[in-house]
């Protein structure tokens, strides 16, 4: 997902973002990463969830250098509203 560029998020250079990430409709009970698209994924998970629940979460996270981040639920299926409220320079 490239988050650089949109809504008032620069596009040039910045190191991270802070967002409320929101899992709604998940299939599965699991969880969703959030990371930056030019690293590899992490062990650690930004927000866990039970099937049919709606789950918010604040999380920060660093972006690749074009200004993007990948998602992973490893079960399951699932809608992400990804709502970016700040970037780190």
């Amino acid at each position: 997902v490239v988050v650089g560029g949109r809504g008032g998020v620069p596009s040039g250079p910045f190191s991270g973002i802070v967002a409320n990430v929101t899992v709604t409709e998940p299939t599965k009970g699991g969880s969703l990463t959030v990371w930056p698209a030019d690293r590899v994924r992490p062990y650690a998970s930004n927000l866990n969830f039970r099937p049919g629940r709606t789950v918010p979460n604040l999380v920060l996270s660093a972006v690749s250098p074009d200004g993007a981040i990948k998602l992973f639920i490893p079960y399951g299926s699932a809608h992400v509203v990804i709502d970016v409220v700040g970037y780190v320079d």
